[in-house]
């Protein structure tokens, strides 16, 4: 017996326990959209002893003929065809730093002290979209690859030897995202991501996963971080004092392109 067989008869079977009075087999062939995605929609209107399931392109129903009319009502509702959408996803970080010190010097009989203090700021900002159908998956990454020399010590019979070697690193910002049309609301599965090399050359990243829901053609806040660090160096030539705060937002926004 084919999979496509076993698979039709389950689905026979998971209608065919106990129904409402009078129920009835009714199967109705899906034009635009799964009919997994369908019949989450039409569980809240089926009667108590009813039952639905899906199966393919096809939604089973063995309910009351009343509630037959009903569910024939919102499976039309329900089975649109899929909208093209653009999602759009908005990244920004913002780093601010300050530093102060005070350097002490000796030249024969005399001290000389000399202090100073600086002040900087930094911002970067990442616009992305894409065009994915309703109901499937999006993914957009933008980048580079950057060399990273590795530098590492072996022990070797005439003593330790320093050996250098080079890799890649993929470096960019992007996202993934599952959106899910209802209404005039959307449901998304979303991980964006935001990488860049920072002043000293190390890799700085935020990634965040999340799912989220609402309204179409709005801008949809999907988390913010914020960070502060401070330092202090002390030393016989001076001492030296830093602090920065740094922070991101994270915003998603879908359209539907009529």
């Amino acid at each position: 017996m084919s999979a496509w067989r076993i698979a039709f008869f389950a689905g026979l079977a998971a209608v065919a326990a106990p129904a409402a009075a009078g129920a009835q087999l009714e199967i109705v062939t899906l034009r635009h959209r799964p009919a997994e995605q369908v019949l989450s929609g039409l569980q809240p209107f089926v009667e108590p002893g009813g039952a639905v399931s899906s199966l393919g392109d096809k939604i089973l129903l063995r309910v009351s003929p009343a509630n037959l009319a009903e569910l024939r009502t919102a499976i039309a509702a329900l089975d649109t065809p899929l909208r093209q959408l653009v999602v759009s996803v908005r990244q920004g970080r913002a780093w601010h730093g300050q530093g102060d010190g005070v350097g002490v010097s000796v030249r024969g009989s005399r001290v000389e002290i000399q202090g100073g203090s600086a002040d900087s700021q930094r911002e970067d900002t990442v616009s992305q979209q894409v065009q994915v159908l309703e109901g499937g998956r999006a993914l957009i990454r933008v980048g580079q690859s950057l060399p990273l020399v590795m530098r590492e010590w072996r022990a070797t019979p005439g003593g330790w030897v320093q050996v250098d070697s080079m890799r890649r690193a993929d470096v960019g910002s992007g996202f993934y995202a599952l959106p899910q049309v209802l209404g005039d609301r959307v449901n998304v599965e979303i991980s964006p991501s935001l990488e860049r090399i920072g002043p000293d050359g190390v890799v700085e990243s935020a990634r965040l996963t999340t799912t989220v829901s609402g309204p179409l053609g709005a801008w949809i806040p999907l988390g913010a971080s914020q960070s502060d660090t401070h330092r202090a160096d002390y030393g016989s030539t001076g001492l030296a004092r830093s602090s920065s705060q740094s922070g991101g937002q994270v915003w998603l926004r879908v359209d539907a392109i009529e």
